[in-house]
């Protein structure tokens, strides 16, 4: 059976430093504004074609896009370029995990002329793995602490977690809160989540499905059988 892969697709705001610094020194409230806009724009497109917009850096946005065509990230760029106030391009790349996925997209993304979407066909099936971690005992945590000492332990968490499974390819991101989410290759899920809970109170529920929309959908109802103790697992994997 081919091995199924995973789509990326990177999108680049085209000449973002220089449009910043365009605005003076009393800016980066505006900035953040825009940022702000342009990622609940992008997103919001991104999910009716079945993806999901990474909250990385604003200046290149990461798209977890698996089984959405040409023309889905074409409408996704369209999207984009309504609320960017410079020039936005694409690369979309697939590959045995979202690491090297990335990797290739990004490498597509040079050739792009603003406006445009540099798509690489996948010679075999695409499909989606994620996993939805939760952090035990955040709220005490941050009680005890204060929010911020509490932000910092999980960013340091989500740095070694990181560290270590893009060793085998995947990408590992904060989503706020107690909320972590793991991009996995479709072929090795259930190992690697097994590696990231190793490094603290943490729990995950894996959702493996044909786009990032539905298996973070499947991920988060695996999640909720955890905490509503319907499994006893602390990893537990949903496909549909």
């Amino acid at each position: 059976m081919p091995e199924l892969a995973s789509r990326i697709s990177v999108l680049e705001l085209m000449g973002y430093r220089e449009w910043t610094e365009s605005l003076g020194p009393d800016r980066e409230w505006r900035i953040q504004v825009t940022q702000a806009r342009l990622y609940a724009k992008v997103q919001d497109e991104a999910a009716k074609h079945g993806a999901f917009v990474l909250p990385t850096r604003y200046d290149f946005m990461l798209i977890l896009s698996s089984n959405v065509d040409l023309l889905g990230l074409r409408r996704i760029l369209k999207a984009a370029a309504s609320e960017s106030p410079v020039p936005v391009r694409m690369g979309s790349a697939c590959s045995s995990t979202p690491l090297s996925a990335e990797e290739a997209a990004f490498n597509l993304l040079q050739d792009a002329a603003p406006g445009k979407v540099e798509y690489e066909e996948c010679r075999n099936g695409e499909a989606a793995a994620v996993a939805h971690v939760d952090l035990n005992n955040v709220t005490d945590l941050t009680l005890k602490l204060g929010a911020y000492k509490a932000y910092r332990m999980i960013v340091e968490l989500v740095e070694r977690i990181g560290g270590r499974l893009a060793q085998a390819g995947a990408m590992v991101q904060y989503l706020g809160g107690d909320n972590l989410l793991i991009v996995l290759p479709v072929d090795s899920t259930y190992d690697l989540v097994w590696e990231a809970v190793k490094y603290g109170d943490l729990k995950a529920g894996v959702g493996v499905s044909k786009t990032y929309r539905r298996a973070l959908e499947l991920a988060a109802d695996a999640l909720h059988a955890i905490r509503a103790g319907k499994v006893k697992e602390r990893v537990y994997t949903k496909i549909g």
